[in-house]
């Protein structure tokens, strides 16, 4: 279904050279509010997750037109190839099944039907007890300024299952992405639908103020797909211990570390972009280097690069230049790359030095030699409120201890490597949890009074 034929349903259907007045703005607000208490709030949880599974197959279906006009805007106003983007939206999909919905009310709420009604937590027959209930807001809303569109599919995916109404502000990035999930709404559930406003953020100009106020809950995701150097952004690194080596091998791990990379060209929050391999002088992180840049470049043919402006490929290769000639120093620095003047392609950089910068993404990472996970968290303590995943290749004697450590050390996502990319729905991935697109009220009483 193309623009032309697609109902004048959300404030992003507007004509261009429309106008969003305050009056426009507060009416929409009303709206929302009015049709979360009519529509939403009375549904059953079980009402709300049926939709969300019928949104899943609509998405995962290759003929599905809003799914075919979407991939259409990949390296235009969606920057990334039509490859990475189609394998970006089944993971989301696929991670949003019925079964992990449930987990999800499960582990944020507390119980899969706390927002259906009272849920009771008896002490004893004869003691006082207490009952909780979530109830859901009217509205909230969200500013997507630049990110991987898989974060705002989720979380609108997570209003509809709050059962609140959402107001959804988007860049040029990401616009495209939210009217057509949308009007994909709309296709399935109207009712639903009307629940949802998307807007294009360069109409917002004054009404800033107006919409925060509507709003129970507001937050902004800003992260600079264009200019990845200019964002102070959360990253993910590898841990990979010497005994997962020695009794699984490299191969599989290769593979899966060669996936994390490539998914979102390593742009989403929790990419990894180092690797430490913990190695006694057996060359152990040079051989996961090398062997990593070529299925690296095995992947790039799966799922090439989307087109980049000269900026970003000069930026990329004066990077990487930079450890070339330290490269030329001496073997504590081997760089294993397959770039080009018209092409950032792909970059591995081997160094013996733990420290390192935050690298440009675009499946640019350092494979670097680790002592022990321990000693390596005292290295990374200056990035300790930056790191927000930590994917693992561990014996299943060592994953425990060292999820523990990570734990304390403040973590919020632990992860088996080569699961990094795929989205986090639960609040610990950088996600908006249910708890806080709810609010839970506690009614004491006694039962057999």
């Amino acid at each position: 279904m193309h623009y032309e034929q697609r109902p004048n349903f959300f404030l992003c259907d507007m004509p261009p050279e429309a106008t969003l007045t305050s009056n426009m703005v507060w009416e929409a607000i009303d709206t929302l509010q009015r049709n979360a208490m009519t529509f939403l709030h009375p549904r059953s949880i079980e009402q709300q997750v049926s939709l969300i599974e019928q949104l899943g197959k609509l998405w995962m279906d290759e003929m599905f037109p809003y799914r075919c006009e979407l991939l259409n805007h990949c390296g235009g106003e969606i920057r990334f190839s039509r490859e990475i983007f189609s394998h970006g939206l089944d993971e989301v999909f696929r991670t949003l099944s019925r079964e992990r919905i449930y987990q999800l009310l499960r582990i944020e709420l507390g119980n899969e039907n706390a927002l259906d009604g009272w849920q009771r937590h008896l002490q004893s027959e004869e003691a006082p007890a207490h009952s909780t209930h979530h109830f859901s807001f009217r509205l909230v809303g969200a500013h997507y300024q630049q990110s991987v569109p898989s974060q705002m599919i989720v979380f609108m995916v997570k209003c509809l299952l709050a059962k609140t109404s959402q107001w959804i502000v988007c860049s040029r990035e990401t616009l495209e992405v939210a009217r057509l999930f949308a009007h994909s709404v709309y296709q399935i559930d109207s009712k639903a639908a009307a629940c949802i406003e998307v807007v294009d953020e360069s109409i917002m100009d004054s009404h800033w103020g107006e919409l925060t106020s509507g709003c129970e809950f507001f937050r902004t995701w800003d992260y600079n797909l264009r200019s990845p150097l200019k964002q102070d952004r959360n990253f993910g690194f590898v841990w990979i211990s010497r005994d997962y080596i020695r009794q699984s091998g490299l191969g599989r791990l290769i593979r899966n570390l060669a996936n994390d990379i490539t998914a979102w060209d390593q742009l989403y929050p929790h990419a990894p972009h180092v690797i430490f391999v913990q190695d006694r002088n057996e060359h152990d992180a040079e051989k996961v280097a090398e062997l990593l840049l070529n299925e690296l470049s095995d992947l790039n043919v799966e799922f090439p690069q989307a087109h980049y402006n000269e900026d970003t490929i000069r930026q990329i290769n004066l990077y990487r230049s930079a450890y070339q000639m330290r490269a030329k120093l001496g073997p504590e620095t081997l760089v294993f790359e397959n770039g080009s003047d018209v092409s950032p392609g792909c970059s591995v950089i081997y160094d013996i030095d733990p420290q390192f910068a935050i690298t440009l993404g675009n499946r640019f990472v350092f494979v670097k030699p680790a002592s022990t996970l321990e000693e390596l968290l005292h290295v990374l303590e200056p990035y300790r409120s930056k790191i927000g995943c930590v994917g693992l290749a561990l014996t299943p004697e060592e994953a425990a201890p060292a999820a523990r450590l990570l734990a304390f050390w403040g973590v919020p996502r632990i992860c088996t490597a080569g699961v990094m990319h795929r989205p986090c729905i639960f609040r610990e991935g950088g996600m908006a949890g249910l708890d806080e697109l709810t609010y839970k009220s506690f009614w004491e009483r006694t039962y057999n009074a």
